[in-house]
């Protein structure tokens, strides 16, 4: 309601004072008009005119004060006032509509609205006052009127705009509330309910929106925003949590877990955006919540899974070297020790191979398990991949510390573990370094703890090294030939040489053993036993393998172009024998070059067919189909049995050279060579002796029944040139 005008008031009127009247009322710009005892209008001002649209003319001098208002007759406000009607009968007129002044005795006012005014009608606030002469008799009324009609429009706005906004919040299925400029809540909507835990009836009215998110008071963001200097604020109340919004002028949105939310700790996405009036100002604030747990929980479980193994849980390579240089930073800093541990399991490949994936991935696990409960709470155990896992220990106090710990790794891993029913002890190989005596860089503390675990794995299994100098030296040499083996074979640098293989009977040349050559440009000869081993572990051994399959059978056709006949053997390593395209490889090479006048022969040894009998006695059937000959390498050496070794198509049994070199010295290597010598016979397969070095040796051989050999007594291993030049001068003629 307005309240009333200044010149609302009772005024008492001087006798021949109309003149005095008039020109109050036509001065003022507030629309006026005036009417006397008997409710006749007396004057009517050309503002009042300019808000009726009734002229002056038509109402001065009648009763019909009404007429510019209502479509028929009723008093007016100043009629009633002319009247003395009390106010219960001003009621029965508007209907609860008028008032008494609160500050003006004797005054009413009131609003209403008319429709019939131009424009669609006006809403006008009017007040009347009574006109008293000196007696204080009423003597006429005065009534103000002013076109509240913009103002009742803007209110209704904005009645219609507060009742969208809560039907936009009410309705919303994202949780959301507002706050006013005082901070009080005024809307908090069911699926705010639902995701916080506290109803409508709790917040609204209440300050108390900071409940559901902390457990003491503080600002949200709703707060912050209506506040100002906001940017400031959620600086120093959310340490950089938060960031202004890039789609929303002055709103803000943040990521944060909340441990207080229903249902438990939750992860929100909020946003809060300033509500503004029509004159711009700030007056609350909306903010919507969303749910991201389920979005967090599987950010969490992706980078889990980049950071960790799948299978054992432990830390991966990724997350474990981040540690390391996290652990050698703060070392610098401390002056501490650093130690890293590289474990790798002995003859896991066994398990693999023989009981297949799904057990080693137990043993893997068990391994897993009882070497995170041996390390100190603070080191960090990682798996690497396959069977080999890595241990950082934290600031261990001396060596001693370390010794400890890796003795009792040993003990804890080497315990049986039982799968599928068979009991399994598994042992393992440790190399440790330590920082800053063996290196003050992770990548130089990996690779020195990676070559003691190959040097403890040389000494016998089951223990550990410590790193030295020279293992430096030679990790160093190992990781240049690796790097060189990747380029030797693009760059010929490879070389069959051909040691002879004698009968003993007739002194001619009736095969050979291809050997490989390396001519390092800067090394010079490297010999096999410094190059296999590094490309067995590389998977390089695959591609000269087949280099050296192929070269063996171009030189055999070569050299028995004549007729002559000629065996031409190469060595097969473990990981060329498992390859499954060894026999396609070996098919192909043959058919290529020709080898009808050629026999060629593969030389296995004892522990490579003896991991998976089944599996080896299959590859070496399909080997044989293809017209290939097959010989035990070394043997003797290893632990097949007499039954094993008819289980496999061998043509051939070599004696290994340490028996050899053993005859005569008192060992009893004489009677193993006679029972190696009898049991080829028996089997009825061939026979020959590697190593052969002096004539008592080949006698002996001669004399126990072994018709073939080779060794230095014949020829060294020599180029295939000086071979072809052996060859004629001592090879076996082609009509034999």
């Amino acid at each position: 309601m307005i309240q009333p005008h200044g010149d609302g008031v009772p005024l008492s009127v001087p006798e021949q004072s109309d003149d005095w009247v008039h020109q109050i009322v036509h001065g003022t710009p507030v629309p006026t008009f005036v009417i006397d005892a008997k409710h006749r209008v007396t004057h009517w001002n050309p503002a009042c005119e300019a808000v009726t649209g009734c002229k002056a003319s038509a109402v001065v001098g009648t009763d019909r004060s009404w007429a510019p208002f209502y479509a028929k007759q009723r008093p007016v406000m100043a009629d009633l006032i002319v009247d003395g009607i009390l106010a219960e009968q001003v009621d029965t007129y508007y209907g609860g509509k008028c008032r008494r002044s609160a500050t003006v005795p004797g005054v009413w006012e009131a609003e209403d609205f008319f429709a019939h005014f131009p424009g669609g009608g006006k809403w006008l606030s009017f007040s009347a006052a009574p006109l008293k002469d000196c007696d204080g008799t009423v003597v006429g009324a005065i009534e103000t009127l002013r076109d509240i009609t913009a103002e009742k429009r803007a209110a209704q706005a904005l009645r219609e705009s507060e009742h969208r906004l809560a039907a936009i919040v009410e309705g919303s299925p994202v949780p959301m509330f507002v706050i006013d400029e005082d901070h009080k809540v005024t809307h908090w909507n069911k699926a705010c309910e639902a995701i916080i835990g506290l109803t409508k009836e709790q917040m609204v009215g209440t300050r108390d929106q900071w409940r559901p998110f902390y457990p003491e008071a503080r600002p949200v963001m709703a707060d912050l925003v209506v506040d100002s200097d906001t940017e400031t604020r959620v600086a120093t109340h959310y340490d950089g949590k938060y960031k202004p919004s890039e789609l929303i002028d002055g709103a803000w949105e943040a990521v944060d877990h909340f441990p207080y939310c229903r249902g438990g700790a939750r992860w929100l996405y909020f946003t809060a955006a300033p509500l503004r009036g029509l004159d711009g100002r700030v007056v609350g604030a909306v903010e919507t919540l969303q749910d991201i747990s389920a979005q967090k929980n599987y950010e969490r479980q992706l980078e889990h899974q980049a950071t960790h193994d799948s299978l054992t849980g432990l830390a991966n390579r990724f997350l474990f070297e981040d540690r390391l240089t996290q652990a050698l930073a703060q070392s610098r800093r401390t002056e501490t020790l650093i130690g890293l541990l590289f474990i790798d399991l002995d003859h896991f490949k066994v398990i693999n191979d023989t009981l297949g994936h799904a057990a080693g991935d137990k043993v893997v696990q068990t391994t897993a398990q009882r070497i995170a409960k041996a390390v100190r709470a603070g080191d960090t155990v990682a798996r690497f991949g396959g069977d080999e896992f890595a241990i950082l220990l934290v600031a261990p106090e001396s060596e001693n510390v370390v010794a400890d710990i890796i003795g009792r790794l040993i003990v804890d891993v080497s315990a049986p573990i039982e799968v599928d029913g068979q009991e399994l002890v598994v042992g393992c190989s440790i190399g440790a370094a330590l920082s800053p005596r063996d290196g003050t860089s992770g990548q130089d503390l990996l690779m020195h703890a990676d070559a003691a675990m190959y040097r403890a794995k040389e000494s016998g299994r089951s223990t550990f090294q410590f790193f030295t100098r020279e293992m430096n030296d030679q990790a160093c040499e190992r990781m240049t030939v690796e790097r060189d083996l990747r380029r030797a074979l693009e760059n010929d640098e490879f070389e069959l040489f051909f040691q002879p293989q004698v009968n003993l009977f007739t002194d001619t040349i009736i095969g050979a053993e291809g050997l490989l050559r390396w001519h390092h440009p800067t090394l010079g000869m490297v010999s096999p036993d410094r190059f296999i081993p590094v490309a067995e572990e590389t998977g390089l051994v695959l591609p000269l393998g087949r280099w050296v399959i192929d070269q063996a059978c171009r030189l055999g056709r070569d050299w028995t172009a004549d007729g002559r006949r000629l065996r031409i053997s190469v060595n097969l390593s473990a990981r060329q024998f498992h390859d499954p395209g060894l026999v396609r490889q070996v098919q192909a090479a043959m058919a290529r070059w020709g080898t009808d006048s050629l026999a060629f022969d593969l030389e296995l040894t004892e522990s490579t067919v003896m991991k998976d009998t089944a599996a080896a006695a299959a590859i070496l059937s399909r080997l044989k189909d293809q017209g290939v000959r097959l010989s035990m390498d070394d043997f003797g050496t290893g632990y097949s049995s007499l039954g094993q070794l008819r289980a496999f198509p061998f043509d051939m049994i070599k004696i290994d050279r340490s028996f050899i070199m053993d005859l005569h010295s008192g060992h009893g290597a004489e009677a193993v060579v006679r029972a190696i010598i009898g049991l080829a016979e028996s089997l009825n397969l061939a026979v020959i002796a590697e190593g052969v070095e002096t004539e008592r040796q080949r006698d002996f051989l001669q004399a126990e029944g072994c018709i073939e050999a080779q060794g230095f007594l014949y020829s060294k291993a020599v180029p295939a040139a000086e071979f072809s030049r052996l060859l004629k001068d001592r090879g076996q003629p082609a009509s034999a």
